[in-house]
């Protein structure tokens, strides 16, 4: 019997499914790779990536939303493709510093202030308002997604059963996997 893959996650359950791939990126120099995501967590190749069972997540009307650098956006919608999706739309966090400005990455052809977020559906689920297409949310960590983005998917979907796959934080009401799901969570003192 073959393991299943997203293990403690359910087969054919999720209705909202969060998806941030450990997408492989080439750093451009050695000083590019202590800042890169290789210095922080494990990654994963195009073609693994696309294998995987996402779809097999799924309830038969499920919002799929799913995390993308631009350097990886065509990469990001053929993974959607091949999991069984039918894109939509996406969404755009404007990655903010706690004061409220802009925050300005950086970048090889533009200067990166946000990250996409594609936005897809398996079947027709049903959510309670269409959210704006761009979003602002605290940049903290690398690779940690914000807390405006999690409370904006728990009012698009309040009764949604919800996962969150490749995790860095347990939320209350989702379902978490990856192996860095209590990353960002508090230590309790």
């Amino acid at each position: 019997m073959t393991e299943w893959f997203f293990a403690p996650l359910l087969p054919l359950h999720y209705e909202m499914i969060v998806i941030d791939c450990p997408w492989d990126h080439e750093a451009y120099s050695e000083k590019g790779l202590g800042k890169s995501q290789h210095a922080h967590y494990d990654t994963m190749t195009d073609e693994e990536i696309y294998s995987l069972p996402v779809g097999q997540l799924a309830s038969m009307n499920s919002l799929l939303l799913a995390w993308s650098t631009a350097p990886r956006l065509d990469r990001a919608l053929e993974a959607v493709r091949r999991w069984g999706f039918q894109y939509k739309s996406y969404l755009v966090w404007r990655k903010t510093t706690r004061s409220g400005k802009v925050r300005m990455g950086p970048g090889y052809r533009v200067r990166t202030t946000g990250e996409i977020v594609i936005v897809a559906t398996l079947g027709n689920p049903k959510q309670a308002f269409a959210p704006p297409t761009i979003f602002d949310g605290i940049a903290r960590e690398h690779s940690r997604k914000p807390d405006e983005f999690y409370d904006l998917c728990d009012r698009v979907m309040p009764h949604a059963r919800r996962a969150d796959v490749f995790a860095r934080e347990q939320r209350g009401g989702w379902h978490a996997f990856g192996n860095e799901v209590n990353k960002f969570n508090e230590v309790a003192a």
